[in-house]
C-alpha cells in the first residue's frame, strides 16, 4: 500500500466486512506470518497489564542475552526491530498502562550497551533510543507522577547513560 488514499480505501473496505470473515483472514495470516501471530497474541493480552508487559519483556531479554556482534550491514535490520518494538509499546501499552510502559521503556534504555556490539556508523539504532526517551517522559506524565518524581527517575537514567543516547531525558529534569 503506497498511498494514504489506498490505505483509507482498504480501511473502508475492511469496515464493511463481517467479524467472522475478518477473524478467518487473521487466522489464515497467523499460520503463515510470525509477526501476525505475535500481534494477535498481544491483542489477546491487551487487557492484562502483567501478561502484555511480559510479552514485551521477552523481546528485551532476547536482545540483552544476544551477544553477537552486529555488523554495519545488519545494523539497519536491528534498528528496524528496535523501532518497531518502541512503536508497539507506544501504541499498545502506553495508552492503557502508562506505568508499565514507563518500566518497559526504562528497561529498553538500559539496553544501550547494544552500542558496544553494533557497528552503528549508519546511525540505525540511535533514533529508537531517542524516541524511547520521549515516550518514557510521556508515560511518566500519563502515570500521574509528580514533576519531582519524574525528574528524580529521569536523573537516575541519565546518570547511567554511558553511550550518549539518553539525552532526550534531560527535558524531564526540569530547569537548572
Amino acid at each position: 500500500m503506497d498511498t494514504i488514499r489506498e490505505r483509507e480505501e482498504l480501511a473502508r473496505f475492511l469496515a464493511t466486512q463481517d467479524a467472522q470473515t475478518l477473524a478467518q483472514a487473521l487466522l489464515d495470516l497467523d499460520e503463515d506470518h510470525a509477526p501476525v501471530a505475535v500481534f494477535l497474541e498481544r491483542l489477546r493480552l491487551r487487557g492484562d497489564a502483567a501478561a502484555l508487559t511480559a510479552s514485551f519483556t521477552e523481546r528485551l531479554q532476547h536482545w540483552a542475552s544476544d551477544h553477537r556482534y552486529i555488523r554495519l550491514d545488519e545494523a539497519s535490520a536491528l534498528g528496524h526491530e528496535l523501532d518497531v518494538w518502541v512503536a508497539e509499546v507506544q501504541r499498545e501499552v502506553l495508552p492503557r498502562f502508562p506505568a508499565e510502559a514507563m518500566g518497559l521503556l526504562a528497561a529498553f534504555l538500559e539496553l544501550d550497551s547494544l552500542f558496544e556490539r553494533v557497528d552503528d556508523d549508519g546511525a540505525c539504532i540511535g533514533g529508537s533510543f531517542e524516541l524511547a526517551c520521549r515516550l518514557w517522559s510521556a508515560a511518566a506524565q500519563a502515570a500521574g507522577l509528580s514533576a519531582d518524581d519524574i525528574g528524580e527517575r529521569a536523573s537516575a537514567l541519565v546518570a547511567k547513560d554511558n553511550y550518549g543516547v539518553r539525552g532526550a531525558l534531560r527535558s524531564a529534569l526540569g530547569p537548572g
